[in-house]
């Protein structure tokens, strides 16, 4: 066997709550899926599974790991299916959330010619900046922005994130270009209200990362309220690209810090680890990665 079927293994016993339960599924004995076990817990250098009389059970190492060889099983199915279904048309509803702004700003536009060509789909598209749970609220497919917390969902990277502190050039004249994080202080600052607390703006200084709370006279629980209280003058804020890029170009809002900004964020597509990735499913994120760009732009 190789890794992938040790990684088979690992979840059919913790999906059959047995040795033997695994065993009889995979048609093997349950002294070499024991054996198998043990090898791949010598290699990793740690309990995976926590064996006694009554069941067994996954230690914390085994739980993040276990996490991970499903979403490995999970993509290699897709990338299999994908071959197999590529004459399927996709069809049905697709139900997709995704952040206000994002959707607004870059989806939107993208959809008519998705319709267009796939008219067996129908869509449903919802527009919340909360993480909605996918299987549970019955989304097929969510877009989300920023670092992905670790879970069983699968992700696909649509395109690059980063985050500018801009202002405009009015206000920046009156009131200096920061050279530091520490000179943010003594600006205004226009922050994003949400239900985590102060809003924190992040940099990454020699290698170190570096998180200010910035205080200001201005704060709003809506990005789109944001972006015109920065070209309107009011002081700095902290936005994503594809909300601030076109004023950029335009001169409305000039970036500052450019040089420290974090650079590891993304733009991502997600979906449940399921065994079968239907061609809706598929066909939407092809489409938003040609129509974006692609996830090196």
């Amino acid at each position: 066997m190789d890794r992938l079927d040790d990684l088979t293994v690992l979840v059919e016993v913790v999906d059959g709550g047995s040795l033997s339960a695994a065993a009889e599924r995979l048609g093997l004995s349950a002294s070499a899926i024991s054996r198998r076990i043990a090898q791949m817990e010598n290699r990793l250098g740690t309990r995976l599974l926590a064996r006694t009389t009554r069941r067994i059970a996954l230690t914390d190492a085994g739980a993040t790991f276990c996490l991970r060889a499903r979403a490995i099983l999970a993509a290699l199915d897709e990338a299999e299916q994908s071959l197999t279904e590529m004459g399927e048309e996709p069809r049905g509803t697709l139900r997709v959330t995704m952040p206000v702004m994002f959707g607004q700003m870059r989806v939107a536009p993208l959809l008519p010619s998705y319709l267009r060509r796939y008219p067996g789909v129908s869509l449903e598209a919802s527009l919340n900046d909360r993480t909605q749970r996918l299987v549970d609220e019955g989304f097929d497919l969510a877009i989300r922005a920023g670092r992905l917390a670790d879970s069983t969902l699968i992700a696909r990277r649509l395109r690059p994130l980063r985050r500018h502190v801009v202002a405009s050039p009015d206000y920046l004249e009156r009131r200096g270009v920061p050279q530091s994080p520490a000179d943010i202080a003594r600006h205004d600052c226009l922050t994003l209200l949400s239900g985590s607390g102060r809003a924190e703006w992040e940099f990454l200084v020699e290698d170190r990362r570096e998180i200010l709370r910035p205080t200001g006279g201005f704060q709003t629980d809506s990005l789109w309220l944001l972006r015109h209280a920065a070209v309107g003058g009011l002081g700095l804020a902290r936005l994503a690209d594809f909300i601030v890029e076109d004023d950029i170009r335009a001169g409305r809002l000039v970036p500052v810090l450019s040089a420290l900004e974090v650079t590891d964020e993304a733009i991502h597509a997600v979906y449940p680890a399921t065994r079968h990735v239907s061609p809706k499913v598929r066909s939407f994120i092809e489409h938003l990665l040609v129509g974006l760009g692609g996830p090196g732009c």
